[in-house]
């Protein structure tokens, strides 16, 4: 591989591993970053607004049923032996219209009748499973419970409900009103914010049963069945907050609990620690197209800074300083070049030695500075008067070489004389030098063997006769 080649590989991996290393390190820490948010912030944050909101929801409703239960009509309606159901049917019926309940409810303690907004639905009774809440309100110190259970009025909707004794004056039991809460607008806000955050948002009981998540995804029904999460759901039942992971299906998942002590529940926000890398892949994928441009454009521009300064090594390494023509080795290595195309082909290569006639005494005459200044004219000239697949070099001194392919003696001949007579009649060199410049030209062919040492030789022996023959003419050699 040349030199150039190695040199733009070696820059190339160089920028991309730079690249790569940097983009791979810049998402690495973005990502950290990213989960740190997730985990310390955004998970927290939607833990908190969601309970928030439940407690937002249970503000009104608290303040309606201890209304109930220490509305005096209640009271009196029982004590006077529950006459016309009617009427405190039309009661409950009113408190959940105006309030926009999902249903209002009162038990009495003397018949145990259960009535809503729209009638009596039944007797409660301590056989009945159903009816635990009712009793165990009955136990409590305090005035007021939360429970979560199916409504029988409502086709067992799951439902809040709020609980709310009712006593006489002097504290005797009559019996429990309140309101119950339906859940929809909490799945909602559950859904919602899974489509914002992709954030899973469920509850569940401290038993790890779970009562309410968002229904497009499926849920198993305790967390004891839900793969990957047994691992740490022990941790997750027992304290009050927690944050922790599992991984199923190769994916891990973060988790972010709270206890609702209201409701007896554990709310749960879940997200996969992949969700980060979506938004994090597009900057990356961008970042490396980025470094696929610019190390584009830096090659470009690096393949022509090489090639510049190749160039000018080359012309350092194959001109003449002076003329800008070929040197000694870079016209050796062009006749070897067209050596071989001749050798196959067997037609004639010429080979013309030109020398300065006198060039001393240009010399002598105006210096060095002339002495160059008539050899660039006359390099001029020659250049001016070659063909295009010709070759011409400087030899040395006030010596040229001139090589034509495809040439024979006479050709070569007629070029020669047609070169000495433009020289001999330019209206430049008669200004540099008053006296005249001429050239003295030798001529040689070369057709079966081709070796440049030999066919100069040849020329160079011609090239001497011309200077016996008096100068300023051609002679070829025999």
């Amino acid at each position: 591989m040349k030199f150039k080649q190695r040199m733009l590989v070696v820059v190339s991996l160089l920028i991309i591993v730079g690249f790569t290393l940097t983009a791979s390190v810049s998402f690495y820490l973005s990502r950290q970053a990213a989960l740190d948010s997730l985990v310390e912030h955004e998970m927290p944050l939607t833990s908190d607004n969601i309970y928030a909101e439940v407690q937002r929801d249970l503000i009104k409703p608290r303040t309606v049923s201890s209304f109930m239960g220490n509305d005096t009509f209640l009271e009196d309606w029982i004590l006077g032996g529950e006459q016309d159901p009617t009427s405190v049917t039309r009661y409950l019926n009113e408190i959940k219209q105006k309030y926009g309940a999902f249903t209002a409810f009162m038990v009495s303690d003397l018949t145990r009748n259960y009535y809503h907004a729209e009638g009596l639905l039944k007797q409660v009774s301590e056989s009945d499973s159903r009816d635990d809440w009712y009793f165990h309100l009955r136990q409590i110190p305090g005035d007021s419970e939360l429970n979560l259970d199916p409504d029988l009025a409502n086709g067992d909707e799951l439902t809040i409900f709020i609980n709310f004794k009712i006593h006489t004056s002097d504290g005797t039991f009559l019996g429990a009103t309140g309101l119950g809460l339906n859940l929809a607008s909490i799945t909602q806000t559950f859904s919602d914010y899974r489509e914002r955050y992709g954030n899973n948002v469920y509850l569940v009981t401290p038993t790890g049963n779970l009562l309410l998540h968002d229904r497009s995804v499926p849920f198993s029904e305790t967390l004891f069945q839900k793969i990957g999460i047994q691992s740490v759901v022990d941790q997750v039942l027992s304290q009050p907050e927690g944050r922790f992971s599992y991984v199923k299906d190769g994916t891990t998942y973060l988790l972010n609990t709270r206890h609702i002590e209201e409701l007896n529940l554990i709310l749960c926000v879940e997200a996969e620690e992949g969700q980060v890398d979506d938004a994090l892949f597009p900057p990356l994928f961008i970042t490396l197209f980025v470094c696929f441009i610019v190390t584009g454009v830096v090659l470009i521009l690096l393949l022509k800074a090489i090639n510049h300064y190749q160039q000018e090594l080359e012309g350092v390494a194959w001109q003449d300083p002076l003329t800008g023509l070929l040197n000694r080795r870079a016209f050796t290595e062009r006749y070897e070049r067209i050596k071989s195309s001749h050798l196959r082909s067997g037609k004639p290569l010429a080979l013309l030695m030109i020398d300065v006639d006198h060039f001393k005494a240009v010399n002598d005459h105006g210096g060095h500075a002339l002495g160059d200044k008539v050899l660039q004219t006359i390099a001029q000239l020659l250049n001016r008067n070659q063909r295009p697949a010709d070759c011409l070099g400087r030899w040395g001194g006030e010596e040229f070489i001139l090589l034509l392919p495809e040439t024979d003696l006479e050709q070569a001949r007629v070029i020669a004389e047609r070169v000495r007579l433009n020289l001999e009649t330019d209206g430049l060199l008669a200004t540099l030098c008053p006296q005249g410049v001429t050239l003295s030209i030798g001529v040689a062919v070369e057709q079966d063997v081709f070796d440049l040492d030999a066919h100069v030789l040849a020329a160079d022996t011609a090239l001497y006769q011309a200077k016996q023959d008096g100068r300023n003419c051609v002679r070829t050699a025999e």
